[in-house]
C-alpha cells in the first residue's frame, strides 16, 4: 500500500513543481498540499475503503483547483495568459480519482451520477461519452441513467448523428426495460422535442404554414389596394405566356411537378412527421408493452400539453382509452373532465417552465368564457358513462367531480347549477341502488352546507343502515339526532348500537370518549354517572374485542384511550385519591397496557410537585413489570425513574430482574447505559 502512495504522489511532482515556478502557490503550500494527499491517498488505499474518503478526497481537489483558477486570474502579464500542465492536472486528478471510485463501488448509481455531472459542468464530451457506457454497463435497468445520457447526447451535440444516438439509446434502454413507464415518457418527450424545435425554425424562417396564410392574405390586400403611383405592380400572365409554357418539353414539366411536390410534403399539415407521426408510433408501442395504466397514459396528455399543436395528438390518447378501458370508472371519469383541460401554452419558456406551468393551469380558469361550455361537456359524457356502466364507483367519482368544482366556483349561477345537479344526481343514485358510503358522507355534508338538516338525518339513518360497519357514517347520524324538528333515537342509545357494530373501529370510540367528556361537562351526566358510563366502557372493550388475554395493537391502542380517558377525567373530577382508586381498579379487573401506566405514572409526577409520590410511583413500575410480553421499555423507565430519585441500590437491584427478563441482553445494557 505504501508503495502506491508514494508512487501516486510521484506523478503529481510536474503539476506541483509548474504551480510553483509561475507563482501560483508557495513551497509552504505545496509541502501541505503533498501532506494532505498523501493522507487521502492512504485512506482510499486501505483494503477497504469507504466510499467517504474518496469523496473528501474530490471535494478537497475541487477546492484547490478552484483556488487555482483565482489566482491565476489575477495574476498579470504573459504569465496570465499561458497554459501549461497546471492547468489540466487538477481537472485529470478529479476524474482519476471519479474512476477509482467508480471501479470500487460499481453498484453505486449517485455516485455515478456526481461523476457525469462534473464532467458535463467541466464540459468533457469525450469523456462524458465514455462514462455514460460504462455506468449503462453497470446499470442497465436504472431509466436514470438512460435519460441523462439520451437527454445529454441531444441538448449537448445537436446534430442529426447524435440525434440519431439520442433515439438508438432510448430504443436500447426499452429493450432492456420495456415497463419502465419513465423511459417511455422520457422517450415521447424527446421526439415531441424534436420536432418542436423544427416548428420553431421554419417559424423564424417564415416558412411555417401560418406565416405564408399571412404573407398570402397580405398579398391579396395589396391587390385590392388602389394605384396611388407608390406601388410597383408586378405584370400579369397573360394567354401567351400560358400558350408558352403548355409547349414545353414534357422533361421541363416533370421537373416543375417534382419540386411542387416536394415542396407540399414539407407543409406541416401534410407532412406526417410535423404532425407528431413518430411520438403516436412511441405512444403505441408504448401502451401495447404496459396496457390498461390509465396514470401511464394520462402521462402522455401532459408531456402533450408542453408543446404546440398537438389537439390530434391528445385525441389519439383519448381515443385509445376509450377503445380499451371503456369499462374502467376511473378511465371515464378521466375521459369526462379531459374537456376542462388547458392546452394553451406560452412557446417563449423552457421546457421546464412549460411543464410547471401546464401543471399549475391543468384546468380551464372558472373565470375564462370557455370554462361552462368545458363543464357542460364534462356532465354530459359523465352522464352517459353513469348510464352505460351501473357501477356504485362509476357514480362515486360523478359526485366527487360536482362537489370538487361547486366549491371551488364563485359564480352565483354556476354554484347553482352545479348544487341543482348534485340533488339530481343524489337521487338518481339512490334510486339505482348505487350509492356508496362515500356518496352517502358526500351527500350528508352537502345537505349539512344547505342547513337542510332534517334530510340530512333522513339520509343518515338510511346510510347506516346500509353500511352498519362504517364509523363515520354512524357518526354523521349521532350528531343529528338532536337535530330540532327531527325524529331519532338518543345520542346514547345510538352509541350503544353503533358500537356494537363497530367494536374495533378506533374513530367510533374515540367520538364516543369526546362525547362523554363533553356531557359531564355540561353536567347532563353526574360525576358517578360519568363513572359508571366510563367504567361500563372499560368492561365492553375488554369483552367484545378479540382475545381478552392476548394483545393486539387496536385493541390495545382502543383500551389506552377509554383507560387512561377514564383516569384523566377522575383526575378532574375527584383529585388524586380519585384518580388512584379508579387506576387501581382498572389494573385489577381490565388488563391495561403499558401506555396507561405512562398515563397514571404522569397523573403521579404532577401529584409529586407538591407531595412525596414515590410510593405509588414505585407501585405502578412494579404491578407493570409483572405484565406479559415485552418488558424492555418498562424496565428502562423504572430504572430512569430510580435513579432520578437517587435510589441507586434499587436501581441496581431492578437492573438484575430486567437482564433475567428481557429477550435481548446487549442491547438493553446498551439502552440502560445511555
Amino acid at each position: 500500500m505504501a508503495e502506491r502512495v508514494q508512487f501516486n504522489l510521484e506523478r503529481m511532482v510536474p503539476a506541483l513543481m509548474d504551480l510553483i515556478n509561475r507563482g501560483l502557490f508557495t513551497k509552504e503550500e505545496v509541502k501541505k498540499i503533498v501532506e494532505k494527499r498523501k493522507s487521502f491517498e492512504s485512506r482510499i488505499s486501505r483494503r477497504i475503503p469507504q466510499k467517504i474518503d474518496y469523496l473528501r478526497y474530490i471535494e478537497y481537489e475541487m477546492s484547490l483547483d478552484s483556488l487555482r483558477k483565482l489566482r491565476k486570474a489575477r495574476l498579470a502579464g504573459e504569465n496570465a495568459k499561458t497554459i501549461s500542465e497546471s492547468d489540466y492536472a487538477g481537472n485529470k486528478r478529479i476524474f482519476e480519482l471519479f474512476k477509482r471510485a467508480t471501479n470500487k463501488f460499481k453498484g453505486d448509481v449517485r455516485l455515478w451520477i456526481q461523476y457525469i455531472d462534473f464532467a458535463k459542468k467541466v464540459k468533457a464530451n469525450n469523456i462524458l461519452s465514455g462514462i455514460f457506457v460504462q455506468a449503462i454497463q453497470f446499470h442497465p435497468t436504472k431509466a436514470t441513467l438512460w435519460i441523462l445520457a439520451a437527454s445529454w447526447e441531444y441538448e449537448t451535440n445537436a446534430n442529426i448523428g447524435a440525434a440519431r444516438g439520442k433515439y438508438i439509446l432510448m430504443q436500447r434502454a426499452l429493450r432492456i426495460n420495456p415497463e419502465n413507464k419513465l423511459l417511455w415518457h422520457e422517450y415521447f418527450r424527446l421526439e415531441l422535442l424534436y420536432v418542436e424545435k423544427i416548428k420553431i425554425r421554419r417559424r423564424i424562417l417564415g416558412i411555417d404554414e401560418k406565416s405564408i396564410e399571412k404573407e398570402e392574405a397580405m398579398e391579396v390586400d395589396e391587390e385590392k389596394t388602389e394605384d396611388d403611383g407608390n406601388v410597383i405592380r408586378l405584370p400579369t400572365i397573360t394567354g401567351e405566356m400560358v400558350q408558352d409554357w403548355n409547349n414545353e418539353s414534357k422533361e421541363r414539366k416533370t421537373v416543375d411537378t417534382l419540386e411542387k411536390s416536394s415542396a407540399n410534403a414539407l407543409k406541416e399539415g401534410i407532412n406526417p412527421i410535423l404532425r407528431g407521426l413518430l411520438a403516436k408510433i412511441v405512444y403505441n408501442n408504448a401502451i401495447q408493452a404496459i396496457p390498461n395504466d390509465l396514470e401511464f397514459r394520462a402521462g402522455f396528455v401532459n408531456i402533450y400539453r408542453i408543446f404546440t399543436d398537438v389537439e390530434e395528438g391528445c385525441k389519439h390518447v383519448f381515443d385509445t382509452i376509450m377503445r380499451d378501458m371503456a369499462t374502467s370508472p376511473k378511465a371515464r371519469a378521466y375521459l369526462a373532465e379531459r374537456h376542462l383541460f388547458e392546452t394553451t401554452v406560452d412557446n417563449t419558456q423552457t421546457g421546464s417552465e412549460k411543464a410547471e406551468e401546464s401543471e399549475e393551469s391543468k384546468y380551464i380558469s372558472v373565470s375564462d368564457p370557455r370554462f361552462v361550455t368545458a363543464i357542460r361537456a364534462c356532465v354530459a359524457d359523465f352522464e352517459v358513462a353513469v348510464e352505460e356502466l351501473t357501477s356504485p364507483e362509476m357514480w362515486m367519482l360523478y359526485v366527487e367531480f360536482l362537489t370538487n368544482w361547486k366549491e371551488t366556483v364563485s359564480e352565483e349561477n354556476l354554484k347553482l347549477y352545479l348544487t341543482k345537479l348534485l340533488q339530481k344526481t343524489f337521487k338518481a343514485c339512490q334510486k339505482k341502488g348505487l350509492v356508496s358510503e362515500k356518496v352517502y358522507e358526500i351527500w350528508i355534508k352537502q345537505l349539512q352546507s344547505e342547513n337542510n338538516n332534517l334530510q340530512a338525518q333522513e339520509v343518515a339513518k338510511k346510510a347506516v343502515k346500509a353500511f352498519p360497519q362504517n364509523a363515520n357514517l354512524w357518526t354523521y347520524r349521532i350528531d343529528l339526532a338532536q337535530v330540532e324538528g327531527g325524529k331519532d333515537e338518543s345520542q346514547q342509545a345510538l352509541y350503544k348500537k353503533a358500537l356494537e357494530k363497530n367494536p374495533a373501529s378506533y374513530t367510533m370510540w374515540s367520538s364516543y370518549n369526546d362525547w362523554i367528556m363533553r356531557q359531564w361537562e355540561l353536567k347532563t351526566f353526574s360525576t358517578e354517572e360519568t363513572n359508571q358510563i366510563y367504567t361500563d366502557a372499560g368492561f365492553t372493550i375488554t369483552q367484545l374485542l378479540p382475545s381478552v388475554t392476548l394483545s393486539t395493537n387496536d385493541r390495545n391502542k382502543i383500551k389506552d384511550l377509554i383507560m387512561s380517558s377514564h383516569v384523566k377525567w377522575a383526575s378532574r373530577a375527584s383529585g388524586i385519591e380519585g384518580a388512584r382508586a379508579t387506576y387501581k381498579s382498572i389494573i385489577k379487573n381490565m388488563y391495561p397496557t403499558f401506555a396507561f401506566f405512562k398515563t397514571c405514572l404522569a397523573i403521579e409526577e404532577e401529584e409529586s410537585k407538591e407531595h412525596d409520590t414515590s410510593s405509588e410511583a414505585e407501585q405502578l413500575y412494579d404491578m407493570a413489570t409483572r405484565m406479559d410480553g415485552d418488558k424492555e421499555d418498562i424496565y428502562l423507565s423504572y430504572i430512569a425513574y430510580l435513579r432520578s430519585q437517587k435510589k441507586f441500590d434499587k436501581a441496581n437491584h431492578i437492573y438484575k430482574k430486567a437482564i433475567k427478563e428481557v429477550p435481548d441482553r446487549e442491547k438493553f445494557d446498551v439502552l440502560c447505559s445511555v
